[in-house]
């Protein structure tokens, strides 16, 4: 029983995590900074977007 409290308390632990992660990449400044990188893609100052 305690087994199985240890891996749930794990697993809400790591999905609480992650959703951190994921939360992190839309805060206002990483939305800021995908904008002016698109601006600068729409005018040709830079590539396409690498690793994607």
């Amino acid at each position: 029983m305690t087994v199985l409290f240890l891996v749930a308390l794990g697993w809400l632990g790591l999905r609480t995590a992650l959703l951190l992660a994921q939360t992190v990449r839309h805060t206002p400044e990483a939305q800021l900074g995908r904008a002016f990188q698109q601006e600068l893609r729409d005018r040709g100052l830079i590539g396409g977007p690498r690793g994607r």
